[in-house]
This record gives C-alpha cells, structure tokens and sequence, in this order.
C-alpha cells in the first residue's frame, strides 16, 4: 500500500475508533437531574438520546427550548441540540433495548403518597431485560430511592428472560435546583454503589473521561450509595431545621437574627453556607428524603430521629408564622394577604415543595384571600392547578393589602421601594424571615415587621 494511502488509512481507524469509543447513552427522564446528566455528556461528544414521557416537553425540547428555568443549562442544551448530539424522544422498547448505557432520572417516589414507583420502574426492567444483549447494559440509577431499592430493581431485571447480566450501578446526584448544570460539570464528589466491582467499570470510564482526577470518587456498595444520598439531605435539613428554629424563637424576643446566625457560624466546625432561615425548607429534595429514609418500603425497621425531628421543626415554623399575623391582624378571614415569591427558592420557578404555598394554603384556609407575585411565574398552574391568584403587577399585588409576606427571597424584591408600597396596602404589615428587606428604610415608612 502506498504510504499516503497507508496515512489515510490509519487516520480513518483513528477517527474510527475515537468515534466508537464514546459509546452511545440513554437517559431516561427529563427532569433536572436527567438533563443536566444528559447536556454535559452531550457537550463532552457523547450522542446522548433523553426519553421522556410528557409530549409536551418532548416537543419543546426537541426545539432546543428549556421547560423550566435554568440559564446555563438552556443555553448549552440548545447547543447540543442543534448540533445532534442530544435527541429527545418518547418512550420507546427499541432505544431501551439497544442502548448499552442507561441513566434512569425519573421521579422515583408518588409526592402525594411518598410511595415508590414501582410500576415504571418494572416497564424499564421489562423492556431492557426483554432482549439477549450481546454486551451486557449497564443501568446506573441517579434517581433517589429508598434504601436498598436497588435490590428491589436488581429482581425485578432478574425476572426479564436476558435481565439476569445486567449491570446495575447506584450513582446519586447531589445538584442544586438552579445551579444542576454547573454541579454536574464540576461536582464536589461521585459516589459510585455497585455489588459487583466489574459493573461500575463503563460507568468509570466515562467519567474517568469527562471528569478531573481532583474529583474525589466514592466507590461502595449499592446499599451504602443509597444511603449517603438521603443522609446528606437529611443533615442538610436538620441544619436548616435548627437555623430556623433558632430564628424563631430570636424574632419572638424580638433578638438580632442576622448576628446571632452570624455568631454561630463563624465557628469554623459550623460555617455559614446553608445557615440562612427563611420559611423552612422546601423543594423536592429535602421533605422527600427525611419521609424515603424512614421509608416502610425500605423493609427495615430503623427510625432515623433527625430526620422526624427536622420536619417537625419545618412544620411548627408555619404555624408559629400564622399565629404572629393573627396577633397582628386580627380574624383573617377577607384580609388580603401578598405573598412575594411563590418558588422554593430564589431565581428559579419551581413551586415543588414550597414553602410559601404551603403557607398560602395555610392562610386560605382561615379565610384569607391570598395573591400571588413571582418574577418568573406565569402560569398560575404552577401554585397548584391556580387555586391562587398571581398577580405579574406587583401594584395590583400589592394594592389594599393587609400584609406583605416574602415568599422567596428573589433578587428582585430586595430593591422593593417601601415609599411606593405604603401608598397601595391597607395595613403596613411584612413579614421577611429571610432578612432580604432593610428593616431601618420599611420602618420609616410606616411598616412593621411581623
């Protein structure tokens, strides 16, 4: 062979090979954890396929269009979206069967019931485990479970004709709504869980591909995996839990609460990040791991006290919170009460676990008419099928109002001109337990703080 034909040649196994060596992935789910996963190894050359089963956001997504609010994730899943290297698609038994490398990101538990969902979770081990592989897939879970779920995933691929080896692998996520792109790309640790050290090796490799070796990895067993992901969430909700409590009973003395959070966290055994109170915790990950982690699915009968006791402390601070504005108001039915954020926490729009709708709910319940306003809301759907209003004026929001409650501590409310605000309510009532407010400029215009 001629040597430039020979040079071609070998450039073309090259490309070849470097094009094989990225194995094609499947994510399934496209929820934040599923997308953020699916974005970056599509930005790292990877030919990632999302399936997600809501038509609506298949469509969307198809569009390079975002279906909830993330800036860097929207702007590089366009990217990879136009330039192919991320599908999405509906369901399908084919893709499930053919991909060798499967991300399962769905909602794992009913949040009405907190119950697992095990009737996905069977269709997924039905339809992988349906056909002979002549590679053996491998399955890494990144949705949160009970522990030892992934025993309970292990038999149900173990009744599917082929699904005896496959290769299952437990990998928690540990993202933070609104900042699960940049978490993804530069996380702080990976926890690998796997039973049998030869199942996590694919998984190892990609990442070994994408990630820095600084990246400290986590390499267990499937059980212990699961239970690091629900106790770092159940300690970060204690840690809230007792910041709140702490602030709670500061506003009763009527005690500085940013100094005394500030006197305990300087203690370098304490910090100060995720020591900030507020309405209590919320979202989709903290109140769902303190109830999974003392699931009855779990078949243990372990209690873990911390996690009962920070939800307790969660659900006394709303009550506290209401028993304030009556002392203030009076009877609360027909009072008009603003809330200002309806979002679990700041600059995103996700109402999932809020505690300001939780407060709102509360509120209405005793006769109060509750408005809603939300920087980055526009469908009232999002508070619950709109059995609230939300208001996109913040006068009208505002206007004949007998209290003003910080609901989400967005960026934008912290510029609120209280000269303009006591022109339009009724009373001159606000209640800001996330200190977002200068207290000193409200209260020469007439308000006070509840």
């Amino acid at each position: 062979m001629p040597v430039n034909h020979l040079l071609l040649f070998q450039s073309h196994l090259i490309i070849e090979f470097n094009m094989n060596s990225k194995p094609d992935i499947l994510v399934i789910g496209a929820g934040y954890v599923g997308l953020a996963s699916a974005v970056f190894l599509a930005t790292k050359g990877y030919h990632v396929t999302v399936a997600e089963k809501n038509d609506s956001t298949v469509s969307q997504l198809q569009k390079g269009k975002l279906h909830f609010r993330e800036q860097l994730l929207a702007k590089n899943l366009k990217q990879v979206v136009n330039s192919k290297k991320l599908q999405v698609s509906l369901p399908d038994k084919k893709i499930y069967q053919d991909s060798k490398i499967i991300f399962i990101a769905i909602d794992s538990a009913n949040q009405s019931s907190w119950k697992m969902r095990m009737g996905s979770f069977t269709k997924i081990a039905q339809w992988i485990g349906g056909k002979k592989h002549k590679n053996a897939p491998v399955i890494i879970l990144k949705s949160t479970n009970i522990i030892g779920f992934s025993e309970q995933f292990r038999k149900l691929l173990d009744k599917t004709p082929f699904g005896e080896h496959i290769k299952l692998v437990v990998n928690p996520e540990f993202l933070r709504e609104g900042f699960a792109f940049e978490d993804t790309v530069k996380p702080w640790r990976i926890i690998i869980g796997s039973d049998n050290k030869n199942d996590a090796k694919p998984l190892l490799d990609i990442y070994k591909n994408i990630y820095s070796s600084k990246i400290p990895i986590v390499k267990t067993d499937c059980k212990s995996a699961e239970l690091i992901k629900l106790a770092s969430n159940v300690y970060l909700a204690h840690r809230l839990a007792f910041i709140h409590e702490i602030a709670d009973f500061a506003r009763l003395e009527k005690l500085d609460v940013e100094s005394i959070k500030k006197g305990i966290g300087l203690d370098q055994r304490i910090g100060l990040d995720y020591f900030t109170p507020g309405l209590g915790f919320g979202g989709s990950c903290l109140p769902k791991d303190c109830i999974l982690i003392n699931s009855d699915e779990s078949k243990n009968s372990y209690k873990f006290e911390s996690a009962i006791g920070a939800m307790s402390v969660n659900e006394k601070l709303i009550k506290n919170l209401i028993k304030n504005l009556i002392k203030s108001l009076g009877d609360l039915r027909g009072q008009k009460i603003t809330i200002l954020g309806a979002a679990f926490k700041s600059e995103i729009d996700d109402t999932r676990g809020s505690r300001a709708v939780v407060l709102a709910q509360a509120l209405k319940k005793r006769g109060a008419k509750i408005v809603f306003n939300d920087p980055y809301l526009s469908k009232s759907e999002k508070l619950i099928a709109g059995t609230f209003t939300l208001e996109s004026d913040l006068n009208k929001a505002v206007k004949a109002s007998s209290a003003i409650i910080i609901g989400t501590p967005h960026k934008k409310f912290k510029s609120l001109k209280p000269t303009m605000l006591a022109k339009k309510v009724k009373l001159q009532f606000v209640v800001d337990y996330f200190g977002l407010l200068n207290n000193a400029k409200w209260e020469k215009q007439g308000f006070k703080f509840i």
